[in-house]
């Protein structure tokens, strides 16, 4: 069983999409803080706001080393298998780590996605839609477009075949 791993841009594309996240958090948090100047009665505009952006930055940093330590901890541990005729083992987890065997006659449909952080990164995200209630979908990301296409031709196939009546 030889392990897939995603292409190293699959890194930059996270970093990318939860510093967006922490970043409109310390947004949120500074719009929230400078009302404050109406609360403590001695502090002017001028003042509230330069607090404000105080307490936003001093949240904000901090969340944007944490979130980008996971990252990188996040993509060491990502990987997939491919099982011909039988399914795709998938393993991740930064903390948490996590196992997810999908065998092929669980495999619903498939899809491949290329949001805009990817396609300018030249990632695909191979998407697997299962029959269970649990992990339900399962995201193969960070794939060279060709591939996803092909792993997902691939798949397709097997499906076809698990499902075929058996000929007499």
């Amino acid at each position: 069983m030889t392990a897939e791993r995603p292409l190293p841009a699959l890194l930059t594309v996270w970093r990318i999409r939860h510093l967006a996240l922490v970043a409109g958090g310390a947004l949120l948090v500074f719009l929230l803080a400078i009302p404050l100047w109406d609360i403590v009665g001695d502090l002017t505009l001028g003042a509230a706001v330069r607090r404000a952006a105080i307490i936003a930055l001093a949240l904000a940093l901090p969340a944007a080393l944490l979130v980008s330590w996971h990252a990188r901890l996040a993509l060491v541990r990502f990987e997939w298998s491919h099982l011909p005729g039988e399914g795709v083992v998938v393993r991740s987890g930064a903390w948490w780590h996590k196992e997810i065997w999908l065998p092929v006659a669980r495999l619903q449909h498939l899809d491949v996605l290329r949001g805009p952080l990817e396609r300018r990164h030249g990632l695909a995200t191979l998407a697997l839609f299962t029959a269970g209630f649990q992990q339900y979908l399962v995201k193969l990301q960070g794939l060279d477009p060709e591939r996803a296409v092909a792993l997902r031709d691939a798949l397709l196939e097997e499906i076809r075949a698990h499902r075929a009546p058996p000929r007499p």
